[in-house]
Order: C-alpha cells, then structure tokens, then sequence
C-alpha cells in the first residue's frame, strides 16, 4: 500500500511539472522532477512511521540486566522493533528523548534519586501504557534488601562516608504509577517479552497463566527439589521462566512473585522440614517477596 500510494504521488507530481512546464523536457524541469518526488517520498516514509505504536525502554536505578535479555535476542529483537517507533532505549542510542506521546513504555528499575521519581511521573503522563520491566521495577528486587535491616547499617558497607546521602526506602513504582502490566523475573524471560509485546503494542493487557514454577520443571523432567529435602519457592511462585533455577539444581527464590492462588501457608508448613524460620524470612528478602508474602498472610487471616 505504501509502495502504490507513492507512485501515485509521484505520477501527480510529474504530471503537475509536466502541465507548469509546458512540455518543457529542460534540465531545470527534470531537477524540479526529482526534488518533488524525493519531498513526496520522504513524506509518505515519515507518515508511515508515524503509523507505528510509540515505545520507550527507560532505566531507573538498576543493573540494566532486563534490558539486556532483550538484547541478547539478537535479530528476533530487532525485528520487533521495526514494528515501533523507538523513541528511546539509551542501550541502542545516544538521543534525548524528543518527549513525543507513547503508546507503551517499558520501565525497569527503582526511584531512587529525585530525577528517577521525576522520569516516572513523566513517562507515565505521556504514556497510555506503562509496564513494569522485570524485578526491580515490580516488587523492589535485590536492593529492597537495606529495606529490611534498621538504619544506616547497610548504607555503610558502601561508603566510608554517608553523610548528605540520600538513602531513601527501596520501593516499586505502583507506589508512584499506575502499572498496566508487569513482565516479572530476575531478569525477565526475553521469550515471554516477544510473546506478549505484541498484545501490548495493540493496546490490549495479556494474562500470565496463574501455573506455579513447577508445571515447568515437570516439562522438563526434573526431579522435584523438595523431595530432596532442598528448600524451593515453586510451588507459590509464578511459572514462566522455564524453571531456569531448578533446572540447575537450585531452588527457586521466587523472583517472579506469589501466584494469584498460591498457598504461603502450605509452603511454610512444607519447608519447616529443612529450613527454619529465619532461613524462610532471609531467603523471600532477596527479591522482595517478603513484602508480598506478608500482605498474603495478613489477607488470609481475614
């Protein structure tokens, strides 16, 4: 359709030069010839980029690693984006965001500067769908831990010096945003990512199957950890990441979070066998599971 839509212009143009022209076959006629059709060319490409959905991959504070598993798609992500407009992904490019309307920004990380709260509150203002891109952005990540332990005790594992540092409380960007969607995992599952983007980019919400992580490890034929007496969130946490973890032996931590229907009680109960409390409480810190795993709790006593 693009292809056709230009000739038709450039017939236009022609005939228009040919009609102004008077037949004239001059060099002066054949430059004006071209310019125009080279004008109704570049229009006809700006428009059909225009067309395309409008979508941003913006960094909070973070270690960048859910960026990267797209990256590491290789051409498949590429191909992706030449469905989009990218109007900004600083691993790809070095422009200022031009600050044009999107129609879905992928956000991975924490506000934790003034200058990330700030980015947030934008991107969501001129966005018609924010996702959250990954652990860090979802549930708080590996640095909720300091959230966990009182004071200034972590802080100054960093810095010999901390004064005039702003150690602000980890928190995950629902507390400032409304968040359309969430791709969990530490880092995302890139395959999920080029499953479901495509919903997103038509402006519609997809649904992650409420399947705990072992559904997965069944599929791929691993021996449960938990009958080894190996401590392992699975059976509470949302599957979708291929049992990556379990796969190789290690129990799941629960980067993806709770299931909508998973059992927290039966897990504690479960893994009073071989883990104890302290142990259970360390291990859900890692990823901020603790958080959510409390607000569970505190719901089923209701």
């Amino acid at each position: 359709m693009l292809k056709l839509g230009y000739m038709e212009t450039d017939i236009k143009i022609k005939v228009k030069v040919r009609m102004d022209g008077a037949g004239d076959d001059s060099p002066s006629s054949m430059t004006a010839t071209t310019e125009k059709t080279a004008v109704a060319k570049q229009a006809i490409q700006e428009e059909a980029v225009s067309s395309k959905p409008k979508i941003a991959i913006v960094s909070l504070t973070s270690c960048e690693g859910c960026q990267f598993a797209l990256l590491d798609l290789g051409e498949r992500f590429l191909e992706l984006t030449n469905l989009v407009e990218l109007v900004d992904f600083r691993l790809l490019e070095d422009e200022e965001d031009p600050g044009a309307e999107l129609d879905v920004v992928f956000v991975e990380g924490n506000p934790m500067t003034d200058e990330n709260e700030k980015t947030l509150l934008e991107v969501r203002r001129r966005s018609k769908l924010l996702v959250a891109l990954g652990n860090c952005a979802a549930m708080g990540g590996v640095p909720e831990i300091k959230n966990y332990h009182e004071g200034k005790s972590t802080i100054k594992h960093v810095y010999k010096y901390i004064q005039g540092i702003d150690n602000k409380e980890v928190k995950e960007i629902d507390n400032f945003v409304k968040v359309d969607f969430v791709f969990p995992g530490c880092p995302i599952t890139a395959e999920e990512f080029l499953n479901y983007a495509p919903l997103l980019l038509a402006g519609k919400i997809p649904n992650i199957p409420d399947n705990p992580v072992c559904v997965e490890c069944k599929k791929k034929g691993n021996r449960c950890l938990l009958l080894d007496k190996k401590p392992c969130f699975g059976p509470m946490i949302l599957g979708g990441c291929d049992a990556v973890c379990p796969s190789a032996r290690m129990g799941c931590q629960g980067c993806r979070g709770l299931r909508p229907t998973g059992n927290v009680k039966a897990m504690r109960m479960a893994l009073k066998q071989f883990m104890t409390d302290e142990e259970f409480e360390n291990v859900t810190e890692i990823y901020g599971l603790r958080d959510d795993i409390e607000d569970r709790e505190r719901q089923d006593k209701k």
